[in-house]
């Protein structure tokens, strides 16, 4: 069976900033699924961030 991912909107919203940021052409679908592969893993590591804890 495959791994489906199906999009919510704050999904939709940081593949799309990713893309045009970086200039992504949307009509690609490699770069597309790149652009949505940097925002996941991009949201997953300012969340790990904000958990956490600094001794300093």
């Amino acid at each position: 069976m495959a791994n489906i991912i199906i999009p919510n909107e704050q999904r939709k919203a940081d593949a799309e900033y990713i893309a045009e940021k970086y200039g992504i052409d949307r009509r690609d679908p490699a770069m597309r699924e790149a652009a949505e592969v940097s925002a996941a893993r991009t949201r997953e590591a300012v969340e790990m961030a904000k958990n956490t804890r600094r001794y300093y």
